[in-house]
């Protein structure tokens, strides 16, 4: 084993193998204790079936191929290697009620999932995949997802939608409306639907899409084809909705005004029930009721963020606690369209709903352009991915950022004030730049997978088409806190069948039930509903705790007091291009609690969220969070109202 010196400087562990063949790395005595920890999904099996399936795509000279395992440092993460990932991950996101992710990529030369292992012209370019198992399903497509948008129905059935010129076998995808259903008992084969019947009513590549308080997809932006940069020759400046209205689509001004960097525009819909919209260097209120612009907002200071200078977005957790002040926070993007330019290394902070809103800007330990921003359940943002120099786009950039950071936002007892809300976090060392993702997962890790900076598949040389998948485990895991366990088989809010709550034990991850459905009708869900209390049990292990200690406190906006013990609403989204569509973090009201139910359970009384402005409806990770370490996540899904 040999340790880097440059980097354990910063890192107490750290062991990098550096070998040549697959055939060492199947060889090797890799130290057991790398494994001993029962959370951690890198075992060696996984490892070398990463190694040899990128190994295996390996063309040109022979290069060293690496397999890195990362202790832990002052709490400041791990990375673990999962495994291949079949197609190149450029958009993704998880398939409700299931432990499972949809991977989509463009289509192109790249016949490692296929359907036919005899046949390596039967590519596929979208797959299944299976996190507790890392395995994958190829899945077929009709039309071209490549640069498409995505979301769910409340039902939790997967949108893609968008997408590309017609390539090979599949036609073009530019109005395609495609849908994807759970697997379950009684549907173990399901696959993309493309119906003729269902189409946009314009074309786009580069759109975006956010979720309304009635479960409607809100579509926005994007161009009738490809394009290095946006412009008024190309350019799709309306909105429409799914399912549709009668009138669209609409034309939307703020698109004209915002050209040429306005491709995959942001939009977070706030508490209100309007949508906070960001493009170029500018921001407004849409109301989703009269359909105007009923407020603008001051430019974000600094270069453009949208593609192709390509920044991030987040809508930070909405908390009780501060009555649900929504925030938004803009990190990173290129300095200029030059392949020479820099990352930018600001943040923007922003209360749209405030008397007199200003962004607030703060710095980034290092510049990065293509980030992806990541709720974690302990309120926090994980920023990852990307690059220090370029821009988005085919070969444009460089000086791969390899560490991601923690942002912590609140000012609260742990005095995270502004400059110093920052921590670096271990490194990997995958370079992961266009075309890449990062999706945050049940267990409370985040999967971060692709990479394809080229516009054929090149598959050596230095930035390669990337196959393999990560896992970062972020310091919350490797605490002396023990996570807090959500009790096996309950069922949250009610049964429509058999209970389907996911057995967890502390720092061990448990298999789902194998009939897997997403609430279609033939198998179980749980169920809540909006502004009613319901119960969920719970197994501490931070000792006995007061009521006072674990039942919201009333807050202000001002004064961030959270309590001992949290309970969150996740959904990961629709991930592509450094666009998180539809992420969001709610935090709900616990009411009551009663400690030790005479079988070593707590049992707390929650609140559902108020309505769908503050939580659409459909499906969400539930975490139950104890000071700062959350449970592992359980599928729920929020009812939307007759």
């Amino acid at each position: 084993m040999m340790a880097d010196a440059s980097i354990v400087d910063s890192l107490n562990f750290l062991i990098r193998k550096k070998v040549k063949t697959v055939e060492k790395v199947e060889k090797e005595d890799i130290a057991p204790a790398l494994f001993d920890n029962v959370y951690s999904f890198a075992k060696k099996k996984a490892a070398v079936a990463g190694v040899k399936a990128q190994a295996a795509t390996t063309k040109g000279p022979k290069q060293d191929i690496e397999v890195s395992f990362q202790g832990t440092s002052q709490n400041l993460g791990q990375w673990d290697l999962l495994g291949f990932s079949g197609v190149s991950a450029m958009h993704a996101t998880l398939i409700p009620n299931t432990n499972k992710i949809v991977f989509l990529e463009k289509v192109e030369k790249s016949a490692h999932a296929l359907f036919n292992e005899q046949d390596p012209k039967s590519m596929a370019w979208s797959v299944e995949f299976d996190i507790e198992e890392s395995t994958f399903r190829p899945l077929h497509t009709k039309t071209n997802m490549f640069c498409s948008a995505g979301g769910y129905r409340p039902d939790g059935t997967i949108v893609s939608l968008g997408g590309a010129e017609a390539q090979s076998t599949i036609v073009e995808g530019w109005n395609s409306l495609r849908f994807l259903s759970a697997c379950n008992s009684t549907n173990s084969k399901c696959d993309w639907d493309t119906r003729n019947d269902k189409v946009l009513q314009a074309g786009r590549w580069y759109p975006s899409v956010e979720a309304l308080a009635d479960g409607r997809l809100f579509i926005f932006g994007g161009a009738t084809r490809g394009a290095s940069m946006n412009s008024a020759e190309i350019s799709v400046p309306s909105w429409e909705l799914y399912p549709p209205l009668p009138t669209n689509p609409t034309h939307f001004p703020f698109l004209d005004e915002t050209l040429p960097y306005n491709l995959y525009p942001m939009a977070h819909l706030l508490p209100d029930g309007n949508l906070f919209i960001f493009a170029n260097k500018k921001a407004i209120l849409f109301s989703t009721k009269t359909w105007h612009v009923i407020r603008n907002y001051p430019e974000i200071p600094g270069p453009p963020r949208n593609y192709p200078l390509s920044g991030g977005s987040v809508l930070l957790p909405l908390r009780p606690e501060n009555n649900y002040e929504p925030e938004v926070l803009i990190c990173g993007g290129a300095t200029e369209f030059a392949s020479k330019g820099k990352g930018q290394d600001k943040c923007g902070r922003i209360k749209p709903l405030s008397k007199n809103p200003e962004w607030i800007m703060e710095d980034m330990p290092m510049g990065r352009m293509m980030p992806d921003m990541c709720l974690l359940p302990d309120g926090s943002v994980v920023i990852l991915n990307g690059a220090g120099r370029g821009t988005a786009g085919y070969g444009r950039a460089k000086n791969p950022v390899l560490s991601p950071v923690r942002y912590q936002p609140w000012d609260n007892a742990q005095s995270h004030k502004a400059g110093t809300r920052f921590t670096v976090q271990s490194p990997s060392y995958i370079p992961r730049l266009y075309h890449s993702i990062a999706m945050p997962v049940l267990d409370g890790r985040i999967m971060v997978a692709g990479s394809n900076p080229n516009a054929n598949t090149k598959e050596w040389g230095e930035f390669p088409v990337e196959y393999r998948v990560e896992m970062f485990s972020p310091g919350y895991l490797f605490t002396d806190v023990p996570r807090p366990l959500l009790k096996a088989d309950q069922t949250i809010g009610r049964t429509i069948n058999r209970p389907a709550a996911l057995s967890v034990k502390a720092l061990q991850a448990k298999k789902l039930s194998p009939e897997r459905g997403q609430g279609d009708g033939h198998t179980s869900e749980n169920v809540i509903s909006y502004d009613t209390v319901f119960e969920v049990e719970v197994e501490f292990y931070g000792g006995v705790m007061t009521e006072r200690q674990v039942v919201t406190p009333k807050g202000n906006a001002n004064n961030y007091t959270p309590s001992r013990v949290q309970v969150n609403l996740y959904n990961g989204g629709f991930v592509t291009h450094s666009t998180h569509m539809s992420q969001r973090m709610v935090g709900l009201e616990i009411v009551g609690y009663v400690a030790n139910n005479g079988q070593g359970l707590d049992r707390l009384k929650v609140r559902g969220p108020k309505n769908g402005a503050l939580t659409p409806p459909g499906w969400y990770q539930m975490t139950v969070v104890e000071n700062g370490v959350p449970s592992e996540g359980v599928w729920v899904r929020v009812l939307q109202k007759e």
